[in-house]
């Protein structure tokens, strides 16, 4: 249950950022500029994932978790296909805006479904395979689709019926979509777990009592998730640009920048999530006042140099080297923000603010970033700016997060230890 719960997560992954690999091919053929892209990239995806995120988590709580799964599962496949059967920019992205609905369903439903099936000393387990297929379906996404892309360049695109011709990426979109459809239908074979009688929902607490608990709690809060959000700004950001970084500078095909890209980030990324995690227990073990805090520092000043190096550098193993460098510092400093909203969060509350803390970092990473080094993109001057845009961009946020990170160590230090005496 747990792997096939993280498979789903994958394919999640796959279908979220298969749109990074099909930004040259967009641009081309439905003639847009980088905003546009980056709203495609972002902004169409949070628009309704951050509406749905906590209503959905309280779902998660009342119907059947497993009917939940499946519903998103098919909700997000189909809109993934029909990305694929647009042919507009407003078709592309109303697509774009049902894959964020389908996949905001998947998370909380399959978190209950894991704490009900695992003893607490096996859940650490289950949990961290459920994330590992996030991280590897990022990888897929640009490797399985980069494979497809080619396999349809080659074929001159994907004939449905032997009427309809698509385009090699449209057909990459709906070919893409199938895996989902499989998951959904394996998804059946779950058992959903009997409910406690003697939690009702009606005792829980809403999303009032947790909102007046980080108004009370308000500087831990804000600094902590305003530097958290920055992290997931810079990694989403990376994500989305970095195949077209390749394809404009080093005249690689899109397929060709989504193997190299898909490759180093299939290193990088997983041995970031764990060495940021490890990196927190070991400040948390010497009671620092803040165990996020110095790693949210740590990643956002590696991610400094890094980002110098892969937008600057002219040689393409130079570069490729740089961007492992800065895709491990940044996903090195994402466990920490997870966790120490954590530490901040009263039992009774934690699943409702985990929910409402992934709808604020989500919105801003998602929503904000990669729209907004396709607008600085256009503004300085067109397609070839786009490294100077994604540099500069990643330098000041990370100098923000910096500066955000290390002011909350004080407040979050007060808040934790009121939470460890009340849970």
């Amino acid at each position: 249950m747990a792997l096939l719960l993280a498979t789903a997560h994958l394919v999640s992954f796959i279908d979220r950022y298969l749109m990074s690999l099909m930004m040259e091919p967009l641009k081309a053929d439905l003639a847009i500029n980088d905003t546009q892209l980056g709203l495609l990239q972002g902004t169409g995806f949070v628009i309704l994932y951050t509406l749905v995120a906590v209503p959905l988590g309280r779902a998660a709580d009342r119907v059947n978790r497993r009917n939940l799964i499946v519903a998103g599962i098919l909700i997000w496949s189909i809109a993934t296909a029909l990305c694929g059967l647009a042919t507009s920019y407003g078709g592309l992205f109303a697509a774009r805006i049902g894959v964020g609905f389908g996949e905001a369903a998947l998370v909380p439903a399959a978190m209950s479904l894991l704490a009900v099936y695992f003893p607490r000393h096996q859940l650490g387990r289950a949990v961290s395979l459920f994330t590992t297929g996030a991280s590897l379906g990022k990888s897929a996404a640009l490797i399985g689709g980069g494979a497809v892309l080619a396999m349809l360049t080659v074929a001159g695109g994907l004939s449905i019926g032997g009427t309809t011709k698509l385009a090699p990426w449209q057909g990459t979109f709906v070919l893409m979509a199938i895996p989902g459809i499989v998951i959904a239908t394996l998804m059946l074979t779950v058992r959903e777990p009997a409910r406690e009688a003697a939690s009702p929902i009606s005792a829980k607490p809403g999303i009032a009592d947790a909102w007046r608990y980080v108004v009370r709690h308000r500087a831990a809060f804000f600094l902590h998730t305003a530097a958290s959000a920055l992290v997931v700004l810079t990694i989403q950001s990376i994500a989305a640009w970095a195949p077209s970084f390749y394809v404009r500078f080093f005249d690689l095909t899109p397929s060709q920048a989504g193997v190299a890209v898909g490759s180093v980030t299939l290193l990088a990324a997983p041995l970031g999530h764990l060495s940021g995690g490890a990196l927190t227990d070991w400040f948390q073990k010497r009671r620092s006042r803040s165990p996020a805090a110095p790693v949210i520092v740590i990643g956002m000043v590696g991610a400094i140099p890094s980002v110098a190096l892969f937008a600057m550098s002219d040689k393409l193993p130079l570069s490729l080297a740089a961007y492992g460098l800065l895709s491990f510092f940044v996903t090195l400093a994402a466990p920490a923000s997870l966790a120490g909203l954590q530490m901040l969060a009263p039992d009774r509350l934690r699943g409702i603010l985990t929910s409402m803390f992934l709808a604020v970092v989500t919105l801003v990473g998602i929503g904000i970033g990669p729209a907004l080094v396709g607008l600085s993109t256009d503004l300085a001057g067109g397609p070839l700016q786009l490294g100077k845009a994604l540099m500069i961009l990643i330098v000041c946020v990370a100098a923000i997060a910096i500066a955000l990170a290390l002011a909350s160590r004080r407040p979050f230090e007060r808040t934790a230890a009121l939470t460890a005496a009340a849970n």
